[in-house]
């Protein structure tokens, strides 16, 4: 369900560049690092080949031991999984040689999703996953989301409300996702977002349906505004978008939706 691995380089200690999320090649020439970066949901560390170094010490924005790692003689790269269970946060590399540091550089792991498009499946159904039924093209909505940051999260609700007929009702602990990958309609667990990714996802309950109107729709125009929000496991706040919504039309069943990103 998701888009294409994208490999992100942190920033590192005594680069020419303070951008935390730009691309970096360069770790100052301290001779142990000639990269840091977050590839998937793996902390990729490359070495020159005069480091000599035993042992890596990954340390979390608390300052409490994340990870660590013992470095065989010539060795060039070794993996650390962060998983989208981490904190976001700085994170500090520390070399050591016979339990004495060389060198320590710093990386930004933290993702940033974003909704970055919203269209609805009535109003574009070749745009449906395969297999979508005529009531999901009716009433389901077709999301975008990017994650700009430099680390991996899962999105793992999503939520509507406002002035849609069917707001996410309270208590509603399903994803409201919808699992493309299976033959029958049920709730994608989780979706992934590794940095720098994009992908599409569709809901799965029914926030355009007819039968519960929450909205009027009305020859005159009702117009409304309403929200969607995203429950992350990583980043901190729940990234969300809010729109304006025109209905237009003597029915739900009927109705023109017309909606855009709130100014």
């Amino acid at each position: 369900m998701t888009g294409a691995v994208v490999a992100v380089s942190g920033c590192l200690s005594g680069s020419e560049n303070d951008d935390p999320k730009s691309d970096t090649t360069n770790p100052g020439g301290d001779g142990v690092f000639t990269n840091i970066f977050v590839d998937g949901t793996e902390l990729v560390l490359e070495f020159t080949d005069e480091a000599s170094i035993d042992q890596v010490n990954v340390i979390d924005p608390d300052g409490e031991l994340f990870a660590e790692r013992s470095i065989s003689t010539g060795v060039g790269r070794e993996t650390i999984e962060i998983g989208t269970g981490y904190q976001p946060g700085e994170y500090d590399v520390v070399a050591l040689e016979d339990d004495t540091e060389q060198t320590t550089q710093s990386i930004l792991i933290e993702p940033d999703v974003q909704i970055t498009d919203l269209r609805l499946g009535r109003n574009h159904p070749d745009e449906m996953f395969e297999g979508a039924s005529e009531r999901e093209i009716e009433t389901e909505a077709i999301l975008t989301l990017e994650n700009t940051g430099s680390g991996p999260d899962e999105v793992r609700r999503l939520i509507f409300s406002g002035d849609v007929p069917r707001p996410t009702p309270d208590g509603f602990d399903e994803s409201g996702i919808a699992d493309t990958d299976s033959d029958i309609n049920r709730y994608a667990d989780t979706v992934e977002l590794t940095a720098g990714d994009e992908t599409t996802i569709y809901s799965q309950q029914m926030p355009f349906y007819s039968v519960d109107p929450n909205i009027s729709c009305s020859s005159d125009t009702t117009e409304g505004e309403f929200q969607v929000i995203l429950e992350t496991v990583v980043q901190e706040g729940s990234p969300s978008e809010t729109y304006t919504v025109t209905y237009t039309g003597e029915n739900l069943i009927e109705c023109d939706i017309d909606i855009e990103v709130a100014s």
